[in-house]
């Protein structure tokens, strides 16, 4: 009975944790520059697809060098009671996205707990990106994938649109495969290679679980992992996958600002 008691204290405290850790603010969200300049995708709740990430950055990357737009994509899991306007708003402004001196910076702000996506266009662009063409982009394009599931594919033609706009529809080749769902998975890692990794990350899962439920109570100093009078515990780490992990180097971005402009949705 005690180790089914501690077992069921140690998955709350996991679930407790996975919880607060969902929870963002616009000071919190990590930022993707911090892994180095040619990344514009900020997935810590591995809400996106290792390849749906791939196809974005390399979007926002040639969105980048074409046009000097820098596109930002962000996809929570919440922000609370947080308004996405205000959320997203604040979080385009700490970052400063967009060219100092030009500021056309553009922000897709996706939040699955609320249901929002938000579109917010610094103030150099929104000649390119007004209002109404934001709306649109959400409501003919992004909405309808959201409402089948399809997170990664609505992000990702929303940008490709984006893209399309920007650059009166001079789309490379390969950003254009994003029309066809079964070609986006070339721009990561196969079916094949996310499945075994899914598997051995359960495997990792199960065996701390294992290894915490068969410690003997009774250990105690260097001996026991996680003991007050020696070292410390099993350290779990929630979100990453597709966002996570630094590659460092580092980058910036360009310093822009907004007026709020573009438009918003919930599916």
């Amino acid at each position: 009975m005690p180790m089914l008691r501690r077992f069921g204290i140690y998955m709350v405290l996991l679930w407790v944790a996975a919880v607060q850790a969902a929870v963002y603010t616009p000071s919190s969200v990590p930022d993707p520059k911090v892994q180095g300049q040619g990344f514009y995708v900020s997935n810590p709740d591995a809400i996106l697809a290792d390849s749906d990430v791939v196809w974005l950055n390399t979007c926002a990357q040639k969105l980048d060098a074409a046009t000097h737009v820098e596109l930002c994509i962000v996809a929570l899991q919440s922000i609370g009671e947080s308004e996405a306007f205000d959320f997203a708003y604040e979080l385009f402004q700490r970052w400063g996205i967009g060219r100092k001196n030009q500021n056309a910076g553009v922000l897709m702000l996706f939040v699955e707990q609320s249901h929002d996506i938000r579109i917010m266009t610094g103030v150099g662009i929104e000649g390119v990106l007004p209002d109404a063409r934001c709306s649109q982009i959400i409501h003919d394009d992004m909405i309808p994938a959201f409402r089948a599931g399809d997170y990664g594919g609505g992000l990702c033609l929303g940008a490709l649109r984006i893209y399309e706009i920007c650059t009166d529809g001079n789309v490379p080749e390969e950003l254009l495969a994003i029309r066809s769902v079964t070609n986006r998975g070339k721009y990561g890692s196969s079916d094949d290679d996310e499945s075994w990794l899914g598997f051995v990350v359960l495997l990792v899962i199960i065996l701390v679980i294992l290894f915490v439920l068969w410690t003997p109570s009774g250990t105690s100093g260097r001996g026991r992992s996680g003991g007050s009078s020696g070292g410390s515990g099993p350290i779990i780490f929630f979100g990453g996958g597709g966002g996570g992990g630094f590659s460092g180097g580092g980058g910036s971005w360009g310093g822009g600002s907004t007026f709020g402009g573009g438009a918003g949705g919930k599916w």
